[in-house]
């Protein structure tokens, strides 16, 4: 076995990860630590030596969770340098490991604290952060809110009052120190036992009655120790550049790190995204290279880079090579939450960057000057913003549709890229499983441009059922209730919202015009309404601008969403995906069309559907290339179309004569006009308008609101 492998093997055997995540943690923090890091503080160590007393011994009608598979709960830990610590419970013991932390109390009348006296919990992505009132040291559990819901409902079986969800409490203070003084001696052994579980787990049947031992817990110490000689020792420092959100110029100081240090003399290395790094390297980079030397300040140090990729996943690789590249790494981290940095290097230096703000400096007074009653319509929409918040808790049958909705929009536009990838999640991982169905868990609604495509635009109601079989046995072990009804409605149900084309949190009409009638039932009786009460007459005519405001924006997202399904006749719609394609493509010179020769001859090339789909992102019309006058681009369009020119009439026969003779005057209105590839005319849309106010087809459900229906605009147009 290589040494790297027996490393890993060293850390598993003690701490339970499996083998991806001991090697991970290794290339992320080296053996300058040793394999199982002891808590550096002691703060700490009496925080985890709490923990796993209040599991070992815990106090009233509670017992121990047995030891075969776990440490009295605990399957495995995650030790790292400093007081860093994640556990994870055995699989379905979570509820139970959290009722014997979590702090309670016997009755009412008796002060006995069960569990550790002022533990409180927040949520930390998929974790929760575990810590005592007024302290910051930590403890990650592998758990989420609903398990310590469950733990309440046992709490309350054993006849406890749970402390946790209140303040700290005075009575919890005795405990406390009682705890803390008992522990004081025996808190280290306490604290490395819970970091190494899976080696503890063989000893611990001997602490109910006495304190476990730092000699029983020392495993192979030749393996285990920290190693701080050698290349190892000299562990580059670590500087992450983070920001609130996008766009406030966290890659564009990333980059002034790196050249400041670099001027200073050091060998930096920076990881940073795609655009800023062409932006750096600009003609040092190379195609086929993933790292760069760019041009560095005369007289100064070296500077190496590399793209952790556009959405930044490639980071945890890039960041692991750049250990080995540089004196400092300067990891440019955005705004990524904290859950997704676990695998990163732990950070020396953490600079955070965020928009100017005036309002931080100065005071403005801002005067409203618009008419009153634009006023008091905006009042109106302010208010009802507030007033309608769909709860996040996934606890009925709607609410288990409504996130089933949002989870197979995903599914299938993973099919959309690989039809044959039938599974849901990966059923073998339990992190896996365990995070899907954790459905809406961070509150957050889909994006309205999260649409289907059309019913008739790829096979839904196959993938549907695929989907549907894939988690019912998962669905009615989770949520017994109400799955039988959710899984009778939710076809139809999907099937319906994707005719009607709403994403899954979107506000179907009739909804929208009964959400609005209640908030505005109470609005007479108000008296704080700024700047004063709408009347009768200006509530309604604000109710009727919402649904229309909603025709508008549904109307405009049936354009886009269904482009390539507009009604069209055959030869428009083989000009449309022309366009499409010599998007896809440009801007060219006449020269650059040779690669179609072999591309042209794919099915998904002439289809309608994944053309316009091949268009996000793309901005219209093009720009000229360099020294593009009319003529050449005249002569690339007619390029184009020579290159297209077999297979075209090949599969378009019976079209393609007219399609050749009135394109390239088709394309060039088209970019005259700004319009996208698949978009109607103007003169167009007054139809297509009246066309998706009509009452919808039968089985497309019922329009609902002003009395105007909606339905899908158009069908599959002619191939």
């Amino acid at each position: 076995m290589a040494k790297a492998d027996r490393n890993t093997a060293a850390r598993a055997a003690v701490t339970g990860e499996n083998y991806a995540q001991a090697l991970s943690w290794i290339r992320s923090h080296g053996l300058l630590h040793g394999l199982a890091p002891d808590a550096a503080s002691a703060e700490q160590q009496a925080l985890e030596a709490a923990l796993l007393f209040a599991l070992a011994r815990p106090v009233g009608p509670l017992h121990p969770l047995p030891l075969s598979g776990s440490l009295f709960g605990i399957a495995k830990a995650s030790p790292g340098p400093g007081d860093e610590l994640r556990l994870w419970q055995a699989t379905g013991a979570e509820a139970e490991v959290l009722v014997r932390l979590l702090p309670g109390r016997t009755s009412e009348t008796v002060s006995t604290v069960t569990g550790v006296a002022g533990l409180r919990w927040v949520r930390d992505g998929k974790y929760l952060a575990l810590s005592r009132v007024g302290t910051s040291e930590q403890v990650l559990l592998a758990a989420q809110p609903r398990d310590v819901r469950q733990a309440g409902r046992l709490s309350a079986e054993a006849g406890l009052l749970p402390l946790w969800d209140q303040a700290g409490i005075a009575f919890e203070d005795t405990p406390r120190r009682v705890i803390d003084i008992s522990l004081a001696e025996s808190a280290p052994a306490w604290s490395r036992a819970l970091r190494r579980p899976l080696q503890a787990r063989e000893v611990a049947s001997h602490w109910a009655s006495r304190e476990p031992t730092l000699a029983e817990l020392a495993g192979d110490e030749s393996a285990l120790m920290a190693r701080p000689h050698g290349p190892v020792s000299r562990r580059p420092q670590i500087v992450h550049v983070r920001s609130t959100k996008g766009g406030v110029g966290c890659s564009t100081l990333s980059v002034q790190i790196a050249y400041g240090l670099t001027r200073a003399g050091r060998t930096v290395a920076l990881v940073t995204d795609d655009v800023m790094l062409r932006h750096v390297a600009e003609e040092a980079a190379d195609d086929a290279a993933v790292w760069h030397e760019p041009f560095a300040p005369a007289g100064g140090g070296r500077l190496l880079a590399a793209s952790h990729g556009y959405f930044g996943e490639h980071l945890d690789v890039r960041a692991a090579e750049a250990t080995g590249r540089g004196e400092v790494v300067v990891l440019d981290v955005g705004g990524r939450p904290p859950a997704e940095l676990a695998g990163l290097p732990a950070a020396d230096l953490t600079v955070l960057t965020d928009h100017y703000r005036a309002r931080d400096w100065v005071q403005v007074d801002v005067i409203d000057r618009r008419p009153e009653q634009m006023r008091v319509f905006a009042a109106l929409d302010k208010r009802f913003a507030r007033w309608w918040r769909p709860s996040t808790e996934q606890v009925d049958a709607e609410q288990l549709r409504t996130a089933l909705d949002r989870e197979f929009f995903y599914y299938a536009m993973l099919r959309l890229e690989a039809p044959d990838e039938v599974d849901v999640y990966d059923v073998d991982d339990a992190e896996d499983v365990e995070e899907w169905w954790d459905l809406g868990a961070d509150g957050s609604p889909g994006h309205p441009d999260d649409v289907l495509p059309p019913e008739d635009g790829a096979p839904l109601d196959l993938w549907r059922r695929h989907f549907l079989d894939f988690i019912t046995a998962e669905g009615q072990r989770r949520h017994p209730d109400v799955w039988d009804e959710v899984r009778d409605s939710w076809i139809a149900h999907n099937r319906l919202r994707n005719l009607q084309r709403l994403s899954a949190d979107g506000d179907a009409i009739e909804d929208l015009a009964v959400r609005a009638s209640e908030f505005l039932a109470p609005l007479a009786s108000e008296v704080d309404l700024q700047p004063r009460a709408a009347t009768v007459e200006e509530q309604e005519t604000w109710r009727t601008a919402k649904l229309m405001r909603w025709l508008d924006a549904q109307f405009n997202a049936h354009l886009r969403h269904d482009a390539a399904h507009l009604p069209r006749s055959a030869s428009e719609t083989v000009m449309a995906v022309l366009d499409a394609r010599f998007l896809t493509y440009g801007p060219h010179r006449s020269e650059g069309f040779a690669a179609l020769a072999d591309e042209v001859r794919g099915d998904e090339w002439w289809d309608a559907a994944a053309a316009a789909r091949s268009l996000d992102g793309s901005a219209f019309p093009l720009p000229p290339g360099p020294d593009q006058d009319a003529d050449v681009r005249e002569q690339g369009w007619a390029a184009f179309l020579a290159a297209v020119e077999d297979e075209g009439a090949r599969r378009h026969g019976e079209v393609w004569s007219e399609v050749r003779v009135h394109w390239v005057e088709h394309h060039r209105r088209l970019e005259q006009d700004k319009r996208e590839p698949f978009a109607p005319a103007e003169e167009e849309l007054p139809a297509l308008r009246r066309q998706f106010a009509a009452p919808p087809r039968p089985g497309h459900g019922r329009g609902g609101g002003l009395g105007l229906g909606h339905r899908p605009v158009g069908g599959r147009g002619a191939q």
